[in-house]
């Protein structure tokens, strides 16, 4: 299969798709197009995520008690000016530091993936389970990155828009410890991690039952800490 027809196949054949891909592992072109796709939606929000990033500042009581009232006031400022006055190299570096951070969490995750699945099947390498983890993000970094931008450029923010439970909760606020909960509990990811269960049945020569329990076993784990960070940071601010 040419790289077209794999991508394609993720969304509209995604057993034979991964059938493939578990006998041959290729995944260089793959892990290209996820690194551009994250790094190009680092690049178009980067302007809106620094605005929402000063505005928490603004309201954090606690940033203030630690800094102090006049190197509190220098850090919004420089806050409030790095919002509105971004520099196309300042979004560049985002751009790119968004892409390759995206990109080694992504292959850190394939690697507790990888682990975890051998606790019910002896069969399968780390690098089939690469390739079908990079494969499935087509999934939530193009299709979902692309929604996602298109809700951040019309609500002109990055903390207000989900594309999870917290989607139907339009009143709570975005720094909440129920937002954060709900918002993980993501539409994209979820469709991922169904798609992904077709790869683990080929790699691991198990039936579609339990690639399903390994696959959505490790999006509850990795969606718990995933809650856990981001409860964590807020309350810090």
């Amino acid at each position: 299969m040419k790289t077209g027809e794999r991508f394609l196949g993720v969304f509209v054949k995604p057993r034979e798709t991964f059938n493939y891909l578990s006998e041959r592992p290729v995944w260089v072109d793959a892990l290209i197009i996820v690194l551009i796709a994250l790094a190009l939606y680092s690049y178009l929000i980067a302007p809106f995520a620094a605005r929402d990033s000063y505005t928490l500042y603004q309201q954090s009581t606690k940033l203030k008690q630690q800094l102090g009232e006049e190197k509190f006031q220098t850090f919004l400022e420089q806050t409030r000016k790095n919002a509105e006055e971004m520099t196309a190299g300042a979004r560049l570096t985002q751009a790119l530091t968004g892409g390759i951070i995206g990109v080694i969490a992504l292959l850190f995750q394939a690697l507790l993936l990888f682990v975890l699945a051998k606790f019910f099947s002896h069969n399968g390498t780390y690098r089939q389970v690469m390739t079908a983890i990079l494969h499935a993000n087509f999934i939530n970094v193009i299709l979902g990155n692309g929604l996602r931008y298109m809700l951040i450029s019309a609500k002109r923010s990055v903390f207000s828009v989900s594309t999870g439970l917290a989607v139907f909760f339009p009143r709570l606020d975005p720094t909440s410890s129920g937002y954060i909960i709900l918002t993980s509990i993501d539409f994209f990811q979820l469709w991922m991690f169904g798609i992904l269960a077709y790869g683990l049945s080929a790699i691991f020569k198990t039936d579609m039952k339990k690639s399903l329990t390994i696959s959505y076993l490790f999006w509850g784990l990795k969606t718990v800490v995933n809650v856990i960070l981001g409860i964590w940071g807020m309350s810090r601010l």
